[in-house]
């Protein structure tokens, strides 16, 4: 099947030639600034994590542009670069890829210095057919590197491991089987956010930051990583993970009088999912435990079995009430009671209805986890039981309730 490659696909017409006019602009006006350091993350999970990680430790020594959170990288990697000052040192861009062609338009605008991947798994299938595709695609990044560049690699990810054959640049290795790198120990977490120590040679460190679930440890190690390779202290990364901002909508935990709720409502992949699931179980032992999951959309081909395989994973819980919303979702549903799930099980199409129905259900030491795909909208709800307005507008969905 063959799909448009087009960029700007969904893009309005008449704005096509100012959004390829400021990919131009931006191309050309970094190379008014050759002492910029461009370093480039990419993966299929805990990109903007990753970037925030790396902004904030090599903040600690450097001026540092990079770019916000929500916006495409279509768009959010050229107003980066036109955002970036002659001062600054080093420019942080997330190379996010949807479609098949999606990194080859991000390289024609600029190729990076260090090259940073977090893991490769099943997302966006409905466009790259398989965790092949999906490869293909991301390793193009550290192809692009020169001799002199560098590809910080996570260790843990055998996908991952498999680019160093592809590059001509020095391999940076991170993770807990990264023989030389920087380990962590003594993760603790809880509804506030987490603690752990770093460890490198004969020096530690202890980071304390609002992130929640041990699989985003990617991040900090993929930050200190980098912030070695940049000559950073152990003491400056780990001042610079404890001050990280943590992105919204992505495992945000929020502890109110009312309720306790993780926001995770900005994306869902399997693998996001599944990780998102087992920190919430770690979060909510002993407490009633409601979860809300929209559908995990873009995964063509594949949808069907992993919405199943959600569901399995769930049945082996002791979550006492599921909600999945659409009737995608509901396959979640289905799945889990196939196979032994115990507690009670709802779906709706509507947002207002789950808002509802949660305030029903609402107990003390409840703990929410509310997950979907981006054009779910889940906030919806999330915002619904903070007492927050509903309704927003999105550029694909229109206006929502």
């Amino acid at each position: 099947m063959m799909f448009n490659t087009d960029i700007f696909e969904e893009v309005r017409s008449w704005k096509k030639p100012l959004h390829k006019s400021r990919n131009y602009i931006a191309k050309n006006y970094l190379k008014l600034l050759p002492e910029v350091e461009v370093i480039g993350i990419t993966g299929s999970v805990g990109k903007t994590l990753t970037q925030n990680a790396i902004y904030s430790v090599l903040s600690q020594k450097f001026n540092v542009a990079t770019g916000g959170e929500n916006l495409d990288p279509t768009f959010r990697i050229p107003q980066t670069i036109l955002a970036t000052k002659p001062w600054n040192q080093k420019v942080v861009l997330e190379y996010g890829v949807e479609k098949p062609g999606n990194m080859d338009h991000y390289l024609s605008i600029v190729k990076p210095k260090i090259a940073v991947v977090t893991t490769i798994s099943p997302t966006h299938t409905k466009y790259f057919k398989d965790i092949e595709g999906i490869y293909s695609e991301k390793v193009k990044l550290v192809k692009a590197l020169g001799k002199s560049g560098y590809a910080v690699l996570n260790a843990d990810d055998p996908n991952v491991t498999k680019m160093a054959n592809e590059t001509e640049a020095r391999i940076y290795w991170y993770g807990k089987k990264a023989a030389d790198g920087v380990k962590i120990s003594h993760f603790s977490q809880s509804l506030t956010g987490s603690t752990f120590r770093l460890h490198y040679k004969s020096q530690k460190a202890t980071v304390s930051w609002k992130a929640v679930g041990e699989h985003q440890l990617t991040s900090a190690y993929a930050a200190a990583a980098v912030g070695l390779l940049e000559g950073l202290t152990l003491k400056q990364i780990a001042k610079g993970l404890s001050q990280v901002k943590l992105p919204v909508h992505r495992l945000t935990p929020l502890v109110t009088k009312n309720f306790n709720i993780i926001d995770d409502t900005y994306n869902s992949s399997p693998k996001a999912a599944l990780e998102a699931l087992k920190t919430f179980l770690k979060l909510s032992k002993n407490l009633h435990k409601i979860i809300v999951l929209g559908p995990m959309k873009d995964l063509g081909h594949l949808s069907l079995e992993e919405h199943k395989k959600l569901g399995s994973a769930i049945a082996k819980s002791k979550i006492n009430v599921l909600i999945t919303y659409e009737k995608v979702a509901e396959i979640i549903g289905k799945s889990a009671k196939k196979y032994g799930f115990v507690g009670r099980v709802l779906n709706s199409d509507s947002t207002q209805e789950i808002i509802k129905e949660i305030k029903k259900l609402k107990k003390a030491n409840s703990v929410i986890l509310i997950k979907g795909s981006r054009h779910a909208h889940l906030e919806r709800v999330v915002n619904g039981l903070l007492g927050k307005s509903t309704k927003l507008n999105c550029y694909h969905c229109g206006n929502l309730k």
